[in-house]
Order: C-alpha cells, then structure tokens, then sequence
C-alpha cells in the first residue's frame, strides 16, 4: 500500500525526453503531493495504530516525528521531543541543511539534464522551475523539515480529527510511553500537562 501511495507524488519527466544512458535520475516526487501523503498516512496511523502505526513509528522518521507532533501538540521542525539536548537539537537542524543542500544539487542537476535533452536552457537556481516544485523521494530515509504550509495545515488536520487523541489512546504500541520514556523524568514536559488537561475537558 506505501508504495502505491509513493508512486502517485512521483514525479515523472515526458517519454519525448532521451537521458544520457550513464545518468540515473534521482527518485523525485512532485513537493504538494508528497507531503499530501505523509498527511494521509498519518490520518491512517491514527485510525489503525496497532499495525499501521506501529509501522510507520518503526520504520519511517518523518511520520513519526509527524505522528510526535500531533501527539503533544507541538507543531515545530525539529519536533521538540525528538531533540532532547540542544546538541541532538543542532545535529537534526545540520542533517536538514546538509540533506536540503544535496537535493538542490540533484534537482539542478537533473534538471539541467532535462534542458540539455530538450530547450537547451542553461539552468541556475534562478531559472530553475523545478526547485521549488520537487522533492527528493526518500520515504524511508532521514527525517525531513516539511514543506512550507505544512506544519499549518497539520495542525489543522489534528485538531479537526483528534489525531493525537487517537494515537494516545493506543496501547498496543504505546506512543506516549515510547516519547515519555525518551525524554527521562528530568525533561521539562509542557506538552504533557496540555494533553492531560485536554483529556479532561
């Protein structure tokens, strides 16, 4: 099933276009529908914690620093309870930066790539279309800061469909326990006393 969902933000190049047989072109997706799917996926989480959330917990960084946020309502890149020292803090924000720069080498490249094969456009960061339109696709990979908006529009969804609610209640896999247990009885929990008041109300 993920790898249907992967498949539909994949962004694919016209067939009129010959690629130099020695360059691979990287696993691209369209930006808006990529991150359209980690927001499905979540609300899928959400729904069937046990299998599917335990799933996306264990094996994909982004859905669950996503599934983190709804949780303790804290809509920020790098989620806070990720980052529990501000040296994990700075290593999540320097992985970001390194992980940004490369997928802009890639785009500009494989878009250059493109015009070569095509308009014969030469590309820079300026006339680049592709930029701000693709991301890399690496559902599996490192934790990535979402795209601008998204953060709203999760906040949104959490709050119109009680996400974190869901995801709390689970016990099967135990989300909560799983970031308490992360964060040690000596991290300062904020979150924690919202969500528990939440719950009362």
């Amino acid at each position: 099933f993920m790898e249907c969902v992967w498949e539909l933000t994949a962004y694919t190049y016209p067939e009129s276009i010959s690629l130099p047989p020695d360059y691979q072109p990287p696993s691209m997706a369209i930006t808006g529908s990529y991150w359209k799917a980690w927001q499905l996926l979540l609300i899928i989480s959400a729904h069937n914690p046990e299998e599917f959330g335990a799933l996306a917990w264990d094996s994909y960084p982004t859905l669950r620093a996503l599934m983190e946020m709804c949780i303790t309502s804290q809509f920020v890149f790098p989620p806070p309870t990720l980052t529990t020292t501000p040296e994990k803090s700075e290593e999540v924000r320097t992985q970001e930066l390194q992980l940004a720069q490369l997928e802009k080498q890639q785009i500009l490249e494989f878009e250059s790539r493109l015009a070569a094969a095509s308009s014969k456009q030469v590309i820079t960061e300026q006339s680049s279309l592709l930029l701000s339109t693709i991301t890399r696709m690496d559902p599996l990979g490192p934790l990535r800061r979402p795209a601008a908006g998204v953060l709203d529009q999760l906040k949104q969804i959490n709050s119109h469909y009680k996400l974190g609610h869901l995801l709390c209640r689970s016990r099967k896999r135990d989300f909560l326990l799983d970031i308490l247990q992360r964060q040690g009885t000596n991290q300062a929990m904020p979150w924690l006393a919202d969500l528990v008041e939440s719950n009362e109300g």
